[in-house]
């Protein structure tokens, strides 16, 4: 596979990616009583729902970011990993599914973007001068 490909199905992922996490955030905004039910429901403190919810929207929007899409997937990869263990701890079947599947794209994006986050930090926070912009 070509770089330009790579790039373009990268990119793809990353859009889709952002709109799955986005709609997930704003939808504990939107239907806040829908949410409070499954979080009290999980044994988890209603607070946490618009700390998730802010955390999908901030994380999506970041993928839609180049300098910052490793970064954000890997955190929202981190992020998911609560959310597989929430489902299995509940026996909620589908949602182990659909949240490993999310967390499993979020960690691949991490992964294959990974290089280029830890090249931009060089450049740009720690100013190697070996990798210019």
């Amino acid at each position: 596979m070509n770089e330009k490909t790579k790039s373009l199905i990268l990119i793809g992922g990353a859009i889709a990616l952002a709109i799955v996490f986005i709609a997930f955030g704003a939808g504990k905004f939107i239907d806040p009583p829908k949410w409070e039910a499954k979080f009290e429901a999980w044994g988890l403190p209603i607070w946490l729902v618009a700390i998730s919810g802010v955390i999908e929207i901030v994380g999506g929007l970041a993928l839609f970011l180049p300098v910052l899409r490793g970064l954000s997937a890997i955190g929202l990869a981190l992020f998911m990993i609560g959310a597989v263990m929430t489902h299995i701890v509940h026996v909620e079947i589908t949602m182990i599914f659909v949240a490993g599947a999310i967390l499993a794209a979020s960690a691949a994006l991490g992964w294959a973007r990974f290089p280029e986050t830890v090249s931009y930090a060089r450049r740009k926070l720690i100013g190697d001068s070996n990798n210019p912009a």
